[in-house]
C-alpha cells in the first residue's frame, strides 16, 4: 500500500467520525481522515471569537430554498454583534454546547480509548428551573428530596418511588405495559400520582424533555441515564469539558486516530469524489471492493481507499444514491426536531446566581458552569411549545477570559418558522437579570429530514453518518453510539469474510494499554 492509499478515508471532522477514526486507527487500519474547515470539530467545532465572527459572516442567509431537501445541516445568522471584543483568541466558543452524562457511551468511548487524558472536566453545577415566575434548584438526591421543604411528605415518597422505578430495567414491567407512547407527563398522574408541579420538574430538569408530548419510553430513558449518572464523579450526574468541550473532545479523538497512524489534511477543499469500479457485490463477496478516489485542492496526486466514511454535508450529489447510512435508533432519540434556534451571548463578569447554592457544599469539584431550564410556557413572551436550555461557561473551564462569561441559549422547533432572536430574546433577558450583553449572535440552525439517506438496496462501501440531533445532554453519547456503528460496518466491509461477532472490538486494546479508569475524572 503506497502513501496515497488508505484502508478508509473519513470525511469531516465531527464528534462522530472522529470518534470513528480514533477507534479504526486503534484497530490497526490505515486512515486517512479529511476536513476542508481549517479546525476541527466541523458541526461541534471550538472557536476563538474571531473565528467565530468569520463563521458567522459565511452564514449570513439561508439556503434552504434549493428544489430539494438539504442532507446536511445548514444555518443562517440572523443577528451579530458588530463589535469585536479584545483578547478574542482567549474564547474557546462552541458550536454545539453539552455536557457529559457521568454513565453512558459517550463516557466509556472518553475513557475506553485513552482520549480522556487529553482534557480536564469538571462537575455541572447543579441545574436549575424556571417554574411559576421563578428559579428554583432540582434535588440531586433522595437526601435533598426530603430536605426541600417545598414538596409535601407524600408527594416525597411518590416521588422516591418513581425515582427507584426508573433507575431499573422498567421495559417489561407492568407500570410501563401499554403505556410507552402515551405523553410522559399522563404516565407520571396514572402510574404514580404524581403532582402536576413535580410532574414538570420530572419531565423538563429530569427527563429534559423538549416538548410537553414527548413519549414515555423515550423520557424514561433519559430519566434513567440521569439518575445512573449521580454519584459517580459527585453529586452532579453530568460533567463539562474544558475549552468549549465537544470540539475540544473532537480534537482529543483526532490527536488518538494521529498516534495510531492516521493521516490528517484540514483546510483542503475536496473539488472530486469518484468511484473507479462498479459498487455492486458478488454475492459470494470475493471480488475486488470498490476503489474510492478523493481529490483535494493543493495536494499532489489523489487519495484511495477501499471504504469511505462521511458526514451528510461530503456527499457529493452523484454519489448520493450509493451510499450506506449509518442508522441511528430514532426509538430512544424521541421526537426529531426541524431546526434548533441558538444564541451565544459573551458577558462582562461573573453571571448573577439564579439560584442560591453554597459554593462550600459543592467543593472544588464543581466548574463555573450551570444550566437553566425553561419549560414550555414559563415566559409570557416565550414559547408556549418548546423547552429552553440555558448553559453557561466562564474561565473557570477555560473558556473565557477571567472577567468574562459565555451564554448559550438554545431551543429546538419543530417548525423552521421566525427568527432566532425573536424566539430567545426574552430568555435572555431573564437570565442576565437587566444586564447588557457585551457581543452577541443568533442564528438557526437547520437539520435535514429522518429519510434524507433510506437504506439502500446493495451492500455499499460508503458510509455516511446521521446527523447529530441537537440535545444538550445527550448528543456526545448518540456520537458514540453512531461512531461504533460506523466502526462496525468499515470494519465488516475491509475484513468481508470475517463473520460479523469475528469484528474487532470497539476500542480493543491494542499495544501499551491507555488510561482507561476513572482516575482521568478524579476531582
Amino acid at each position: 500500500m503506497d502513501s496515497n492509499e488508505f484502508d478508509v478515508i473519513v470525511l469531516g471532522t465531527g464528534l462522530s467520525e472522529s470518534i470513528a477514526a480514533a477507534a479504526l486507527a486503534k484497530a490497526g487500519l490505515k486512515v486517512a481522515h479529511i476536513d476542508p474547515n481549517a479546525y476541527y470539530g466541523a458541526d461541534e467545532a471550538t472557536l476563538t471569537l474571531d473565528e467565530l465572527v468569520q463563521w458567522a459572516d459565511t452564514h449570513t442567509t439561508s439556503d434552504l430554498t434549493q428544489g430539494r431537501p438539504s442532507k446536511s445541516v445548514r444555518y443562517r445568522v440572523d443577528y451579530r454583534s458588530t463589535n469585536v471584543l479584545p483578547h478574542s483568541k482567549q474564547y474557546s466558543i462552541s458550536l454545539c454546547p453539552s455536557v457529559i452524562a457521568a454513565v453512558g457511551p459517550f463516557i466509556s468511548s472518553l475513557t475506553s480509548s485513552g482520549v480522556a487524558r487529553y482534557g480536564s472536566y469538571k462537575l455541572l453545577r447543579p441545574i436549575s428551573i424556571h417554574h411559576n415566575g421563578q428559579f428554583k434548584g432540582v434535588p440531586q438526591n433522595k437526601e435533598s428530596i426530603f430536605q426541600d421543604r417545598t414538596i409535601p411528605l407524600i408527594e416525597k415518597r411518590r416521588l422516591v418511588r418513581f425515582l427507584m422505578f426508573a433507575s431499573g430495567e422498567f421495559e417489561e414491567s407492568p407500570e410501563l405495559q401499554g403505556k410507552e407512547s402515551i405523553p410522559f407527563d399522563q404516565f407520571l398522574h396514572r402510574s404514580f400520582a404524581l403532582g402536576e408541579d413535580i410532574a414538570h420538574v420530572i419531565m423538563f430538569a429530569l427527563a429534559f424533555c423538549s416538548f410537553s408530548g414527548e413519549s414515555t419510553l423515550t423520557a424514561l430513558r433519559r430519566v434513567r441515564s440521569s439518575i445512573r449518572s449521580m454519584g459517580r464523579y459527585g453529586p452532579s450526574p453530568f460533567l463539562v469539558g474544558y475549552y468549549g468541550g465537544s470540539g475540544e473532545i473532537a480534537q482529543g479523538f483526532c490527536r488518538a486516530a494521529a498516534v495510531n497512524g492516521s493521516t490528517y489534511i484540514l483546510g483542503r477543499k475536496i473539488s472530486n469524489i469518484a468511484v473507479s469500479a462498479p459498487s455492486s457485490f458478488p454475492s459470494d463477496d470475493q471480488g475486488t471492493a470498490p476503489r474510492y478516489t478523493v481529490e483535494l485542492d493543493g495536494i499532489p496526486g489523489p487519495l484511495r481507499a477501499s471504504c469511505l466514511l462521511s458526514s451528510p454535508s461530503h456527499v457529493p450529489d452523484c454519489l448520493q444514491s450509493q451510499v450506506g447510512p449509518i442508522l441511528d435508533a430514532p426509538s430512544t432519540r424521541g421526537r426529531r426536531v426541524l431546526a434548533v434556534a441558538r444564541c451565544i451571548a459573551i458577558v462582562d463578569g461573573a453571571l448573577p446566581r439564579l439560584v442560591a447554592d453554597d459554593d462550600a457544599l459543592l467543593g472544588e469539584g464543581y466548574s463555573d458552569s450551570s444550566l437553566v431550564v425553561f419549560p414550555p410556557g414559563s415566559l409570557h413572551d416565550g414559547s408556549p411549545t418548546s423547552s429552553a436550555h440555558v448553559l453557561t461557561a466562564g474561565a473557570g473551564t477555560m473558556s473565557a477570559p477571567s472577567d468574562k462569561s459565555i451564554v448559550y441559549l438554545s431551543m429546538p422547533l419543530h417548525e423552521c418558522d421566525g427568527s432566532s432572536k425573536d424566539l430567545l430574546d426574552p430568555y435572555l433577558a431573564a437570565v442576565l437579570a437587566g444586564s447588557a450583553p457585551l457581543f452577541q449572535v443568533f442564528y438557526m440552525q437547520y437539520l435535514p429530514p429522518s429519510h434524507a439517506y433510506p437504506p439502500v438496496d446493495v451492500r455499499s462501501d460508503f458510509h455516511v453518518l446521521p446527523i447529530l440531533q441537537p440535545d444538550i445532554l445527550q448528543s456526545v453519547d448518540h456520537a458514540a453510539q453512531d461512531a461504533e456503528r460506523a466502526f462496525r460496518c468499515i470494519m465488516q466491509a475491509v475484513h468481508p469474510n470475517s463473520a460479523p461477532e469475528k469484528v474487532e472490538e470497539f476500542w480493543a486494546n491494542h499495544g501499551p494499554a491507555n488510561s482507561s479508569d476513572d482516575d482521568d475524572f478524579e476531582q
